[in-house]
């Protein structure tokens, strides 16, 4: 990966409050061809929960209650890459803030040369990672989390 932006979205109190990771990675394995299971590749994203900026609620965000950063630092990502009309799906297990859990984000990919380009959105319900426990409604801070991730990927040279 040598460029990118992950970012999420939350909704609170009626309105939406935008974030985004500084310090993230994507170790991507991919082929244009798929093998007999029907994998084009996998990826595992490591993500530094410290480097969320969210807005004037930042710090409450990595406090505890929320992403609990001081206790649960990184995140991790890993998937296998399949084909989901009219792109591609990344199918695998979000570990966050101690929990795992399944995620499926699909995505489009451009293929350049030996350069990629990939855009994708999911969305997460924070109560499957015990995130902001003590908001036990929606009145305050919803459930969906939407996850965007835009990067550009250089093919590594063939040992």
């Amino acid at each position: 990966m040598q460029d990118g932006t992950l970012s999420i979205i939350v909704k609170q109190l009626g309105s939406d409050v935008e974030g985004s990771f500084s310090d993230w990675s994507a170790a991507i394995n991919f082929d244009e061809t798929p093998d007999a299971d029907g994998k084009y590749g996998d990826v595992e994203v490591q993500i530094s929960i410290p480097s969320l900026t969210l807005g004037s609620v930042t710090d409450q965000a990595l406090g505890t209650d929320f992403f609990d950063a001081s206790a649960h630092p990184t995140a991790t990502f890993t998937a296998d890459i399949r084909a989901d009309d009219p792109g591609y799906v990344a199918d695998g297990t979000l570990t966050l803030k101690g929990t795992k859990a399944p995620v499926t984000l699909p995505f489009t990919l451009t293929l350049d040369g030996d350069t990629a380009t990939m855009t994708g959105q999911t969305t997460l319900n924070r109560t499957a990672y015990n995130i902001g426990e003590s908001y036990s409604d929606e009145s305050s801070v919803a459930f969906d989390v939407v996850v965007n991730i835009d990067l550009t990927a250089t093919r590594a040279a063939a040992e």
